[in-house]
């Protein structure tokens, strides 16, 4: 299909496998997952212009918690009371929160058997405070930071989303943002100018289209020269050029 320029337009239709970590504890007025679901797929068709329409693949709900790295799970009275209490949360020996056993979740789900039989594209993960989620974490044979530590596997990359049910749809494109922001960077070469950007460091001047986009849009966080959390994160994911689709939802492509 060609855009108004004439060039052909790269339609991408990711299959998603959507797990949902939802205990008995979680209160009733919490967004349920497939409203989000739903609502998120009409906002990334509008946004990309038809280029990302996602597909619900396969859905896991997990009455349960998410195991954390250290071995340690959550119960309803532990997770309650984190709720209650930041200070009841579970964290590290330097005081960050323990996050999920992302190893775990990609064994028990037999993720890369889906990701290599191409029954799904990406993992979109939900689940509530403290369950341990980054916003976006890449896994596959050469991985690298997507807002999160790269998970160095077999098989083609894929991206596992976190995504958080007390909250609702403008964090979960903030969390896209990001994810684009890591895989454009990477294909850019720009990663080091988006560590001065986050830093609020003074950057050199555009040395390729990405960062000239960069200098004029801002970043995920804030736009240029406002305030953190200034950015209208819909309006930043609208402004992506159309050839940047492709490689921001498949980073095989970048």
């Amino acid at each position: 299909m060609p855009d108004e320029r004439g060039r052909a337009r790269r339609i991408q239709s990711p299959k998603v496998m959507v797990i949902d970590f939802r205990p008995d504890a979680v209160p009733s007025h919490w967004a349920r997952t497939e409203d989000l679901v739903r609502q998120y797929i009409s906002t990334m068709i509008a946004a990309s212009k038809g280029l990302v329409t996602y597909q619900v693949a396969k859905r896991k709900t997990i009455r349960d918690y998410p195991l954390l790295a250290d071995g340690r799970r959550y119960t309803d009275s532990t997770w309650l009371a984190a709720l209650q209490n930041d200070q009841m949360a579970l964290r590290d020996a330097h005081n960050n929160y323990v996050m999920a056993d992302y190893i775990r979740i990609i064994q028990d789900l037999s993720l890369l058997a889906l990701v290599r039989d191409r029954v799904i594209d990406e993992v979109w993960m939900f689940g509530g405070p403290y369950f341990g989620f980054y916003e976006s974490r890449m896994v596959g044979r050469g991985a690298y930071w997507c807002n999160a530590p790269a998970i160095e596997q077999t098989g083609r990359r894929f991206v596992m989303m976190g995504y958080n049910y007390q909250r609702d749809l403008s964090e979960m494109v903030h969390n896209f943002g990001h994810r684009a922001e890591s895989i454009l960077g990477k294909k850019f070469n720009s990663m080091p100018l988006l560590n001065l950007l986050y830093r609020q460091q003074p950057a050199p001047a555009p040395a390729n289209e990405f960062e000239t986009f960069l200098a004029q849009n801002g970043t995920t966080h804030r736009v240029p020269g406002g305030a953190d959390y200034s950015q209208d994160e819909l309006s930043w994911v609208k402004k992506l050029k159309p050839e940047w689709w492709p490689s921001a939802v498949n980073p095989n492509l970048a």
